[in-house]
């Protein structure tokens, strides 16, 4: 069975409520695989391309007077970019299934940086909609103000605190939100140098069913953003973290699967950030809560990431972290661990099979100590003054089977911790909590023969 083109465009717009659907030309820079849509988008579901049901727009975000229903269909061998610059804020884009090289820009795949914009995905169940590296590009899709769009390519590192080229200033005066509303759903971003999917200064944003595969700093990575939800995705191959919440606030990871990354999910700098019904397995770290001091003076603070309802296990992948990398520092074989947050719950995980420790709190100067030359006393004095995790509580976990081969000393200089449940806190408790937790092991720097427990 042949699908009609023409029959397609018109169910959409039918579906879409009877605006206009524009197709785009497809442009010299476009470069698509011969992959055809197929028979089987015939019984595509528009109002739910990617099965999962869609999701509320909020209102009341884009200026008044813009349009916020118009819609536009990119199919095969057409240009996403193009639709992308032709849409009005607040257009949705649905694109069909094929595998995309879009080569506009040296540096980015994809640039949004306007408000409202909805990248759908229309996949079926065998394929999907594929965006690739198209020769030496940075970043897959990069959701950015217009005046950052052309510095995704101007750091020297893409370590933290991120050193750009000399000569290159920051070219940011404020951090408060740009862009508003952006979903992105269904899309699988493949082999770019630096990130998968990332966000600048986004206050509402929708990442769902988006899969990040072997791009090599970070997968999908919103920075200074908030009111975000990244569900039901998936990010491996990553010599950083495959997903990566910094300098952020109010988000919710959930439903997603993290492998073979260095952390599977880390959190850096944010407060309010929920972690449920996520699976992390054969990465270095499972899933890292931390308080960085090379991006303090951006966002201090870390509060408020709770960690619930995970399974975690069989995170003991060899840690790829470049030189001069904060993640450097951790050894293989960590299931959670916290690093200098505060007032956090970590509640009704299943951590098993992480070869140093199942569930692990530490001040930042704690764990920092085994870096040769590393001095606390050395820092900036407001980072030194919450370096300490205070009042967690860990609490209705599982975590048996960690800590079991922890390797030699020489192997690995925080060896002597290797345990289910691992508190190093100084120079007592912190208010730190454990209560109604399944495990076999603990081990603390303080004289306690038992987890301290929650009042």
């Amino acid at each position: 069975m042949n699908c009609n083109r023409d029959l397609l465009v018109g169910v959409l717009c039918t579906a879409l409520g009877g605006t206009a659907a524009g197709l785009v030309p497809a442009p010299a820079h476009a470069s698509v695989s011969a992959e055809n849509a197929g028979s089987k988008l015939c019984h595509a579901n528009v109002d739910d391309p990617s099965g999962m049901g869609r999701l509320p727009t909020e209102q009341g975000r884009l200026p008044l007077g813009q349009p916020n229903h118009q819609s536009l269909i990119v199919w095969p061998g057409q240009s996403i970019q193009q639709a992308i610059d032709q849409a009005a804020e607040g257009a949705t884009i649905f694109i069909l299934p094929g595998v995309y090289r879009e080569t506009a820009h040296p540096t980015n795949g994809l640039i949004i940086n306007k408000s409202g914009i909805s990248l759908i995905a229309l996949n079926t169940p065998t394929r999907r909609v594929v965006l690739e590296n198209a020769g030496n590009q940075r970043n897959g899709i990069v959701v950015v103000p217009s005046d950052r769009s052309d510095c995704m390519s101007c750091h020297e590192s893409m370590a933290p605190p991120f050193e750009r080229l000399p000569g290159v200033d920051s070219g940011m005066d404020s951090i408060d939100p740009v862009l508003y509303d952006i979903e992105i759903r269904g899309i699988t971003i493949r082999n770019f140098i630096n990130n998968g999917l990332f966000t600048e200064r986004v206050d509402g944003f929708r990442i769902v069913n988006v899969h990040s595969d072997n791009n090599k700093n970070y997968g999908i990575f919103p920075t200074l953003s908030r009111n975000g939800l990244i569900a039901l995705s998936k990010a491996t191959g990553a010599n950083d973290s495959g997903i990566w919440v910094e300098t952020s606030d109010d988000v919710r990871v959930t439903h997603n699967l993290v492998e073979n990354n260095t952390n599977g999910i880390e959190v850096s700098n944010s407060d309010d950030i929920d972690l449920t019904f996520n699976v992390a397995r054969n990465n270095t770290v499972g899933i890292a809560a931390l308080l960085l001091p090379e991006i303090f003076d951006i966002r201090a603070g870390a509060k408020r990431i709770n960690v619930q309802d995970n399974h975690v296990y069989d995170n003991n992948r060899a840690n790829t972290a470049g030189p001069g990398n904060p993640l450097a520092v951790f050894p293989p074989g960590v299931g959670v661990l916290y690093v200098g947050v505060d007032e956090s719950e970590i509640s009704g995980n299943h951590v098993s099979g992480n070869r140093l420790s199942g569930i692990a709190i530490t001040d930042y100067c704690v764990v920092a100590s085994v870096i040769p030359g590393f001095d606390c006393q050395a820092l900036p004095l407001p980072f030194q003054q919450d370096q300490r995790a205070r009042d967690n509580e860990v609490a209705g976990n599982t975590a048996t089977g960690n800590g079991l081969d922890p390797g030699s000393p020489a192997e690995n200089p925080l060896f002597f911790v290797a345990s289910d449940l691992t508190l190093l806190s100084l120079p007592d408790t912190n208010g730190n909590c454990f209560e109604d937790n399944t495990f076999n092991t603990f081990f603390s720097l303080l004289p306690l023969s038992a987890p301290p427990g929650c009042d």
